[in-house]
């Protein structure tokens, strides 16, 4: 798709589904649940990680379903690596008992990862109108300009003040 098309009704349709199971997957591992009385969220993915070894490693296969999502609306492998990131630091802290459990609560890799796929897709959904540098050459001319008249003026300074013309 050229950079300043929009997508045609298909594209959009398919990036519409795919929001919607990225929102409920992360929603749903993430921030299903509230704790009363407390703007604190958790999903299943801390609850699972009570589970002492296989809790964890269950909770990062759930994560891994995200990054497939990714890889299927067309996320570049720069993003995809953020995302491991944070699905590899939710898994390593997950592993330490206890202090793990409330970093996942904390943490929420798959809430961010979301977002980050979210920016992704509305990136793809509203291409942004081709810039016109014109303006920031025309700056950079100007300002390339002042720069060269001042040293101009510092270098006749320095070396023609003396002399009589």
């Amino acid at each position: 798709m050229p950079v300043n098309s929009t997508p045609d009704p298909a594209d959009k349709a398919r990036y519409e589904r795919a929001l919607a199971r990225i929102d409920g997957t992360a929603r749903l591992l993430d921030s299903q649940f509230r704790i009363p009385f407390t703007k604190i969220r958790f999903g299943i993915d801390p609850l699972i990680g009570l589970l002492p070894g296989i809790g964890d490693a269950a909770g990062l296969l759930l994560s891994l379903y995200l990054m497939v999502e990714a890889v299927k609306v067309g996320a570049g492998p720069r993003q995809v690596i953020r995302m491991a990131g944070n699905v590899l630091i939710e898994f390593v802290v997950g592993l330490i008992p206890l202090v793990g459990d409330a970093f996942d609560v904390m943490w929420k890799a798959n809430n961010r990862n979301a977002a980050m796929l979210h920016e992704h897709i509305e990136r793809k959904l509203n291409p942004q109108k081709q810039r016109r540098p014109w303006l920031l050459y025309s700056l950079i001319g100007v300002f390339g300009a002042l720069l060269l008249t001042l040293l101009v003026m510092i270098w006749r300074a320095l070396f023609f003040s003396g002399s009589a013309v």
